[in-house]
């Protein structure tokens, strides 16, 4: 029995060998690499407008964002070149759930059309090297894109600093209008103002970890 019993450890022995040689083959296809990630090869993520999908292209209201068949086709395009027919109704359908929240009309129909047309086609922010950028003060999200849908000139670098409350001026962008800023009286927020720990001034712009 003793006999026996070491005979089969001694081929699972090999066999578990032969598994983890095979395993790591490098003659493995191109589609086996880890470059592949969850089943979807291309990009992972990137710097691009706040909560833009779970917010605003939630189809199904009984269905929770995370598992709403709009989200992963709009994530996994190219964010320069996105098939804007695919989500442009349902982006201006709940840009108007937004704008009545305050029960009043604060974006025009120019306004909607040209917001919609543009975050249907491309999911980027526009960054201005030329214009000046506040670390300590940042005030600078979607301030570019704000500029353009009211017809003034910007005044910053635009982009996202590390440290900005980016939710509250996507939060007021949609409810209150392109007109409306965090620094006016009727200004909405989510009650939370910055993370734990500011982020660092200087790249790559990591924060202590919390509790030291």
């Amino acid at each position: 029995m003793k006999t026996s019993l070491l005979g089969a450890l001694v081929l699972l022995s090999v066999v578990a060998g032969f598994g983890c040689q095979a395993s790591s083959d490098d003659s493995a296809p191109p589609e086996a690499s880890e470059d592949k990630l969850g089943l979807v090869t291309g990009r992972v993520d990137h710097a691009a407008i706040v909560e833009l999908t779970t917010m605003m292209l939630v189809r199904t209201p009984t269905i929770a964002p995370p598992l709403d068949s709009a989200l992963d086709p709009f994530n996994e395009s190219d964010p320069f070149h996105i098939n804007a027919g695919s989500f442009k109704d349902t982006f201006a359908t709940n840009l108007g759930k937004f704008d009545a929240y305050d029960e009043k009309t604060d974006w025009t129909e120019a306004q909607t059309a040209t917001w919609t047309s543009r975050i249907a086609a491309g999911n980027y922010l526009v960054v201005d090297t030329s214009k000046p950028c506040d670390f300590a003060n940042p005030h600078t999200y979607l301030e570019i894109e704000r500029a353009q849908l009211t017809g003034k000139d910007h005044e910053t670098c635009g982009g996202r600093m590390p440290n900005e409350d980016a939710l509250d001026v996507t939060l007021n962008f949609l409810m209150r209008g392109p007109a409306a800023s965090v620094g006016d009286d009727d200004m909405i927020t989510d009650g939370v103002n910055q993370a734990t720990t500011r982020s660092a001034a200087k790249f790559p712009f990591l924060a202590e970890m919390n509790g030291l």
